[in-house]
């Protein structure tokens, strides 16, 4: 069983890496949702909305960590290349989702953890170093501000995480190549030449990010 990444085929780290940080989101996500949503009317549904909010936090913090080990462990290794390398556009559109989903796996969490740390107390995370940062001080401020920037990071999440879903569908059920088997067994069905991203979707990416923070803005986002 092939370890590493090689030119052509994704290796079991990274394989596992991949999946392992699928569940987690698609965790997190909607425990945040209903934890956002939860009723607080009465001392028992303010404790089930607090432990909902921990297990959020606590998932978000793993996540992060997880998000770290896979970005490092991505750039140590090679990139296999796309099965259909004649498309330029389907392949720097791939990229561009790409960047998205690392910068948002990164933002995310460190959005919602500086926001918890700046009102610490709510809902303790269950790491026991996730209650504060050297950095961070209390300050309603920094709670609002990083909070506006979380649920707009998530957003971005989510929209990222449907085109990675829509294009994934799209290979394996459209194409019929073996572009998800190659990333959940790892089997190889023909050679690949190894990918090597430009910077042209990072700055798209980046743009997209800005786009977002000023929707953010004009739509009072950022208002106490």
């Amino acid at each position: 069983m092939q370890i590493s990444n090689t030119p052509h085929s994704f290796g079991l780290i990274t394989r596992v890496l991949h999946w392992l940080t699928a569940l987690l989101v698609f965790s997190m996500i909607p425990l945040g949702i209903i934890a956002n949503d939860a009723p607080f009317s009465n001392d028992t549904e303010l404790a089930r909305k607090f432990l909902l909010f921990t297990v959020h936090k606590t998932l978000g913090v793993t996540v992060f960590g997880v998000a770290l080990i896979r970005i490092l462990w991505a750039i140590s290794q090679p990139k296999p290349g796309p099965l259909h390398p004649t498309r330029k556009v389907e392949g720097f559109l791939a990229a561009l989702v790409h960047w998205l989903l690392y910068a948002s796996l990164v933002l995310l969490p460190i959005t919602g953890w500086i926001e918890h740390a700046a009102i610490p107390g709510l809902a303790p995370i269950w790491w026991p170093f996730g209650q504060s940062l050297p950095f961070v001080t209390a300050s309603t401020w920094t709670y609002q501000t990083f909070g506006a920037l979380h649920v707009i990071f998530g957003k971005v999440l989510m929209v990222a995480i449907f085109l990675h879903v829509a294009g994934a569908f799209k290979h394996h059920v459209i194409d019929k190549d073996a572009t998800l088997r190659r990333m959940w067994s790892g089997r190889v069905t023909h050679e690949t030449e190894p990918q090597h991203g430009g910077i042209w979707p990072g700055v798209a990416a980046f743009g997209i990010y800005l786009i977002a923070l000023g929707v953010g803005f004009g739509l009072g986002q950022f208002q106490p």
